[in-house]
C-alpha cells in the first residue's frame, strides 16, 4: 500500500500548500494578484481533495495551477514577488508528462530573466541563475524518482465520472502487502472478487466503494470483475461484515471471499471465479 500512502502525503501537501496560497491572498496584494492567489489556491485545493469516492481534477492540473501563479505574480510585479521565483524547484518536482515538464522549464527561465533585471551586478544576476538551476535540477531528480510511483497512481479505471479503481496490477502488489501487515498485525484480511456484466459494473462498484472502509481499497481486476481487500479484527467480524456487504450489493453479480495467505494466487482465484457456479463461495483458508 506504499503508493497510496505516498499519494495521501502528497495530497496532503496540495492542501497545505492550497491554504498557504489562500491565506497570502488576504494580505495587501493588487486585484490581479489577490485573483490569482484565490484561483490558483481553489484550483490546488481541488486536486488535493480528489479521492475515491469525490470528484476531482487530474492531478497533472497541481503545478499547472502553480506554474500560472508564480509566472503571473513574476511578470506582474517581479519586484513585489521575486522571492516567488524559487517556487519554480517545487513545480518541476511534482508529478507531471513531459511536455508540461518542458513548458514549465521554460516558464521558470522567463520568470528568472525578469527578476535578473532587479538585479544591481551581472555577478548577482549570474548567482541567482545558478542557484535556481541547481534547485530545477534537484526538484528534476525528485520528479523522476516519483515518476515510476506516480504511473501507478495515474493508471486508476474511471468506470464513473466520480469513481476511481485501481489497476488488477496494483492489486497484485497490495496483495503481498496486505498479507504480510495482516500476519505481522494479526488481522483478517480478505480478497473479495466479484464478477458482473459490464454494463451492470458502475452501479456494483458505486456500492462496493460505498461499502468499503477509508483504509481498504478497490479494483477493477479484469473488464468483468471487481475487487477488494477487507480488513478485519478477526474471523467473526469479517463473516458478519460479509453478509451485510452482499445485502448492500446490487445484482446480478458473483462473488469469491477468500482469506488472505502467502500461497493466495490472484490469477487462480479469477480463473476459479469465471467457472464458478454458485453466486457466492468462502474460502475461510487458501492453501
Amino acid at each position: 500500500m506504499e503508493s497510496k500512502f505516498k499519494e495521501g502525503l502528497y495530497r496532503l501537501t496540495l492542501l497545505l500548500t492550497a491554504s498557504t496560497v489562500l491565506l497570502l491572498a488576504l494580505m495587501p496584494h493588487s486585484a490581479p494578484a489577490r485573483v490569482i492567489l484565490v484561483l490558483s489556491g481553489l484550483g490546488m485545493g481541488s486536486v488535493g481533495l480528489g479521492y475515491r469516492r469525490l470528484p476531482a481534477l487530474p492531478d497533472s492540473a497541481a503545478p499547472i495551477f502553480l506554474a500560472v501563479l508564480l509566472t503571473t505574480l513574476l511578470w506582474l510585479a517581479p519586484e513585489q514577488h521575486a522571492m516567488w521565483l524559487w517556487g519554480w524547484a517545487a513545480v518541476i518536482a511534482m508529478p507531471q508528462p513531459v511536455l508540461l515538464l518542458l513548458l514549465h522549464s521554460l516558464l521558470a527561465a522567463s520568470c528568472l530573466w525578469q527578476v535578473t533585471h532587479l538585479t544591481d551586478t551581472t555577478a548577482e544576476s549570474l548567482l541567482t541563475g545558478l542557484l535556481l538551476v541547481a534547485l530545477l535540477m534537484l526538484g528534476l531528480a525528485r520528479q523522476l524518482g516519483i515518476s515510476t510511483l506516480w504511473r501507478g497512481v495515474s493508471s486508476r479505471t474511471r468506470l464513473m465520472e466520480h469513481l476511481l479503481l485501481w489497476s488488477g496490477a496494483q492489486l497484485k502488489i497490495d496483495l503481498s502487502l496486505e498479507t504480510t501487515r495482516c500476519e505481522r498485525e494479526g488481522s483478517h484480511g480478505e480478497l473479495l472478487l466479484l464478477r458482473s456484466p459490464s454494463n451492470c459494473q458502475p452501479a456494483l462498484a458505486e456500492a462496493l466503494v460505498a461499502s468499503t472502509r477509508s483504509y481498504e481499497s478497490c479494483y477493477q481486476a479484469d473488464g468483468q470483475t471487481l475487487a477488494a481487500l477487507l480488513i478485519n479484527r478477526n474471523a467473526k467480524e469479517a463473516t458478519l461484515r460479509r453478509n451485510t456487504l452482499l445485502a448492500s450489493l446490487p445484482s446480478p453479480f458473483q462473488a469469491r471471499f477468500v482469506t488472505l495467505a502467502p500461497a493466495l494466487s490472484l490469477d487462480t482465484q479469477l480463473a476459479a471465479l469465471e467457472r464458478q457456479e454458485k453466486p457466492v463461495v468462502v474460502l475461510e483458508e487458501n492453501k
